[in-house]
């Protein structure tokens, strides 16, 4: 399973253009987790947190769409500068950001069931509560650099704390893996959610160059948030409700499955 052979430089390689290109073209791509991801919030979440951590974030703003409507803040903590400012150009409508309605109005219409005139009003809600684009990084001592008065504001602790497609790009071994999950559980409230949306067995993706990725199964996935203290853990696969065999026959990774999973503090 090792794949040392990939590259982890994702300075010199990833770029959040040509990953929009390739997998935020249309919202049928993201169809399983964005399904998932309203559900977690509208029949799990509802209305009991007001402050949101997403940790690794990306350049994305698609898992933003839905938790607006049930907090008050996000926090969206990321590593590659290019990512941070891929954020902050869309948050500052700049020229050449990405555009992301249709995904606004994939979420909104077909999977909430509201009417065409809320898509912009969530896109300026969205923008007016993530209150800040911060650094992390997992191999750094201090895995979160949270300004003073952001902490003092908006958490720690977190209502919810979220991370997508981020965990398994970085860590090396099980227990790196387990610890990060901890660390996420760590800053939660007590009745906190801990909701990860990620990858199985894969060892690469690609964005210009092959990037690694730790190899990880339903079981490790699973045992991390138990080994965390998480409980009522509940674990979905994207295989189970969509059949994704296809997944196996994509040329930009090696990856089998799809997971989304949640915990409580």
């Amino acid at each position: 399973m090792a794949s040392t052979t990939f590259t982890k430089d994702y300075h010199t390689f990833f770029d959040p253009k040509v990953y929009f290109e390739q997998f935020f073209d249309e919202p049928s791509k993201d169809e399983f987790f964005l399904g998932q991801l309203t559900k977690f919030w509208t029949e799990v979440v509802k209305d009991s947190a007001t402050r949101m951590l997403e940790y690794g974030a990306g350049p994305t703003i698609s898992r933003f769409i839905t938790p607006s409507k049930h907090v008050e803040s996000i926090i969206a903590a990321e590593y590659l500068p290019a990512n941070r400012q891929a954020i902050e150009n869309w948050i500052n409508q700049a020229p050449g950001a990405f555009n992301w309605r249709p995904m606004f109005d994939y979420v909104v219409e077909k999977l909430e069931g509201m009417s065409p005139a809320e898509v912009e009003k969530r896109e300026a809600e969205v923008r007016n509560k993530i209150k800040g684009v911060i650094h992390c990084d997992i191999k750094a001592p201090n895995h979160l650099e949270l300004p003073s008065d952001i902490s003092a504001n908006y958490g720690p602790p977190f209502d919810v704390i979220a991370t997508n497609l981020c965990l398994e790009a970085v860590v090396d071994t099980q227990q790196e893996y387990n610890d990060q999950v901890a660390f996420l559980s760590g800053m939660l409230r007590p009745g906190g959610y801990l909701m990860m949306h990620g990858v199985l067995e894969q060892t690469f993706y690609t964005v210009n160059e092959k990037l690694y990725t730790f190899y990880l199964t339903k079981e490790m996935v699973v045992e991390s948030m138990k080994a965390a203290g998480l409980k009522n853990v509940v674990i979905e696969l994207a295989s189970t409700h969509m059949g994704f065999e296809r997944f196996n026959e994509l040329p930009l990774s090696d990856l089998k499955d799809v997971f989304f999973v949640y915990g409580q503090k």
